[in-house]
């Protein structure tokens, strides 16, 4: 019989194995009681428990991330001892669809030009502080461009497809002198205080106004409108700190007017409106300073951190890109002993950020499978493999003096998995944001750590044939 035959003949051999191993373990998991062991032709099958498997667990730096199209403007400066300064800035188009300039009165008049924003109900950071925001004019034109891909089997994230897109480190010139500013206390859930109005430069709106009335092809024509206002960007102002914001993309830009009523003399009021344009030119612009912080050396071109040069953390931020690396090199050889069956795989994450704090822990993680080149190609879904598995944030327990918050996975799934694969740097699982989030939400998790390594446990529930 030749190897290739053989070959089968031991995969057939295993996966009944496999089979039988199941079985006994489905009848364990509905026996009660402790300390069973059960009988199997002379052998003895018993379930047993690990705490102990090495979990590697490093800081990882994905490539810039899509922030095209979101649905939101994210604006806004925060600071952090762990993760530095971090700072978002917006980009837009506006649009002309909605002139009608025909119905300008005669003798109207220009009289103000504002824009608004209307919060999506996001923040992260102090709340309480005022912000100051500026809005530019871009001189440079916002153009799209194709998604770079520079891995050898062109895998897209999962989170992105082909196609045109603008990516967070991306930023296009705009004029040093501010069109307008606002300075306000952010109230981005309070029904009431729903907007933010800011006043804008009466040169830019008188020059708009008579264009509008003379009916000018640079307002009229589509081309000649984006060639002469470009787009505009918010930006914080140098002196606001403490918090980012969003943003409804639903921008209301505003040429206020009045005229004379023929009926009787009194003055009436006009808008002419300048919605946002296409999503596909609106995006978040990301700044970052990790100067002085553990991840000072995390970089475009140091892009994974192992825990012993970050404090024996690891961490997770939003828009910026920082997830953290997970591979598990001794699970994968005690499942690959060709007598082990996982029952139960629980991965265990610690943090000792507080929920009360301006920056608190994620509502919510993932973990997402890399490849060899730590591009996230597939979401690990739950146990019925048929949507995203999401970990929430639990509160932690005062028993015992341990009171750090935890998000938990069932990683069963994956580790009987690895059952079939030997290498170890072929690909990995990396903690997320889930991805809505990771590519609009700047907030950040700080792993904690125990016994001088990351707070990741991962328990096994296994079987010994």
């Amino acid at each position: 019989m030749n190897q290739y035959n053989m070959s089968g003949l031991r995969e057939v051999y295993h996966y009944s194995i496999w089979i039988l191993v199941l079985v006994v373990v489905q009848f364990f998991n509905a026996c009660k009681g402790d300390g069973l062991n059960i009988g199997l032709s002379n052998e003895s099958v018993g379930v047993n428990a690990a705490d102990t498997l090495t979990v590697e667990a490093s800081t990882f730096l994905l490539d810039p991330l899509p922030t095209t199209g979101q649905g939101l403007l994210l604006v806004g400066r925060i600071h952090d001892e762990d993760f530095g300064r971090m700072e978002s800035r917006s980009y837009f188009r506006l649009s002309n669809e909605q002139l009608a300039l025909s119905s300008l009165p005669e003798n109207s008049r220009y009289d103000s030009l504002s824009v608004r924003f209307f919060y999506n109900g996001y923040s992260y950071g102090d709340t309480t502080k005022y912000i100051r925001l500026n809005l530019h004019r871009v001189i440079e034109d916002i153009e799209p461009y194709e998604f770079p891909i520079a891995l050898e089997d062109d895998e897209y994230p999962v989170f992105a497809s082909g196609g045109t897109t603008l990516l967070a480190n991306r930023e296009f010139a705009y004029d040093s002198e501010s069109l307008g500013s606002v300075s306000f206390r952010p109230r981005p859930n309070t029904p009431e205080d729903t907007v933010v109005t800011m006043k804008l430069n009466d040169e830019l709106g008188q020059t708009l106004f008579d264009m509008a009335v003379n009916e000018d092809t640079r307002l009229t024509v589509n081309d000649d409108f984006v060639n002469f206002l470009k787009g505009m960007v918010l930006v914080p102002a140098d002196e606001s700190e403490g918090v980012v914001l969003g943003f409804r993309d639903s921008i209301v830009f505003e040429v206020h007017y009045s005229h004379e009523r023929q009926s009787d003399g009194m003055r009436e009021e006009g808008v002419i409106s300048f919605p946002i344009g296409a999503s596909t030119h609106q995006f978040n612009h990301i700044i970052t300073d990790r100067q002085g912080t553990p991840l000072t050396d995390l970089s475009d071109q140091n892009n994974n951190l192992a825990s012993s040069l970050t404090g024996n953390r690891t961490y997770v931020q939003g828009v910026t890109g920082v997830v953290t690396r997970l591979r598990f090199p001794s699970a994968r050889l005690f499942v690959n002993d060709g007598i082990t069956a996982v029952s139960k795989a629980q991965l265990i994450i610690e943090t000792d950020q507080s929920k009360e704090s301006i920056f608190p822990p994620p509502n919510a993680l993932i973990l997402m499978r890399a490849n060899r080149y730590g591009t996230p190609v597939a979401i690990l879904p739950n146990s019925f493999q048929s949507d995203t598995q999401t970990a929430y944030y639990q509160v932690g327990s005062q028993s015992g003096g341990a009171a750090n918050g935890q998000y938990v996975f069932d990683l069963t799934g994956y580790m009987n998995e690895l059952r079939y694969t030997v290498d170890d740097e072929a690909e990995s699982l990396l903690l997320s944001l889930p991805t809505t989030s990771l590519l609009s939400a700047v907030d950040h998790l700080k792993i904690a750590v125990r016994d001088g390594k990351p707070a990741i446990k991962l328990q096994l529930f296994y079987v010994k044939f």
